[in-house]
């Protein structure tokens, strides 16, 4: 009879665990997995518009904001007062994934592109993630980076990113932006990726090891690049060298990269030359019936 009973409680427990684990989860925290970080001198208007630009609820997601003197912190020396500028406007929205790469996605940023973000990203030994980096109205972006990054070490089992690698990866974005500003976005990210790749693959031992891989990358530039370009290219070469990146985790990361830039490169280079055909039609006909 007192087996028969202990039987009976123990199918009425293992039928109240099977009920309580088919009831579906409550999901209140299930986004504390996403983080936005928002510029700390928006106004309170603004803030709202960012989380509406983001889709989510402020009790939604881990909230954060990034200040002028985080900013300096990993900018300062690299960047120009100019650059940093004098206040925090630019917000990111960050959701770290299990698959799928780096996801990136701008408005009204024009100063860093998305190419920049994810190189950087990659720079920083982020693999998987959803990324947005955006500002009601247009702005530099380069508080963008630095929001990012705090994200992802506030995010839910995020970890405190090495800081060598977030100082490195801020480096990064600054002289691709500088580059930008000579030879277009697209170009300028295409050759820091070109010439990290290397430098991953390689590890050189000297710096003089490091200045060939640059010369060897910048060649291709070398009309548009000054002396100063490509010392500051070889500057964040040796930075990243020292981080001692591994080549077989990040290759697939690098080359996807590449990918992307020459799709963009060459859909840039084919709208000019149309346009050109286009304006040549234009001025012929001009010329005859004008």
């Amino acid at each position: 009879m007192k087996f028969k009973i202990i039987i009976s409680r123990l199918l009425v427990m293992l039928l109240t665990i099977s009920i309580i684990a088919a009831i579906p989860i409550n999901k209140v925290h299930a986004d504390a997995y996403k983080v936005v970080t928002l510029g700390a001198d928006l106004t309170d208007q603004q803030k709202e518009e960012m989380l509406k630009y983001f889709n989510v609820n402020r009790n939604e997601v881990n909230l954060l904001e990034v200040n002028r003197d985080e900013e300096v912190k990993y900018l300062g020396g690299v960047a120009s007062e100019k650059e940093i500028g004098t206040k925090s406007i630019s917000c990111s929205y960050v959701e770290p994934t299990n698959k799928g790469g780096l996801n990136i996605s701008t408005n009204n940023i024009y100063w860093v592109s998305e190419s920049m973000i994810r190189n950087a990203l990659i720079t920083a030994g982020i693999q998987n993630a959803n990324v947005k980096a955006a500002a009601p109205f247009k702005v530099s972006g380069t508080a963008a980076l630095t929001g990012i990054l705090k994200g992802f070490e506030n995010s839910s089992g995020g970890k405190k990113i090495d800081e060598n690698k977030k100082k490195t990866a801020n480096e990064e974005l600054v002289v691709t932006g500088k580059l930008g500003e000579k030879i277009g976005q697209d170009q300028a990210a295409n050759l820091i990726n070109d010439a990290k790749k290397e430098v991953v693959k390689e590890k050189p031992k000297t710096d003089e090891e490091i200045e060939k891989i640059v010369s060897g990358v910048t060649q291709n530039y070398s009309n548009k690049l000054t002396d100063e370009d490509i010392k500051n290219i070889t500057e964040l070469m040796k930075k990243i060298n020292s981080l001692n990146l591994d080549f077989q985790q990040i290759k697939d990361q690098l080359n996807d990269v590449t990918k992307q830039l020459k799709g963009t490169l060459t859909s840039s280079e084919a709208q000019g030359f149309f346009n050109s055909i286009l304006n040549a039609i234009k001025s012929f006909f001009a010329k005859i019936f004008g």
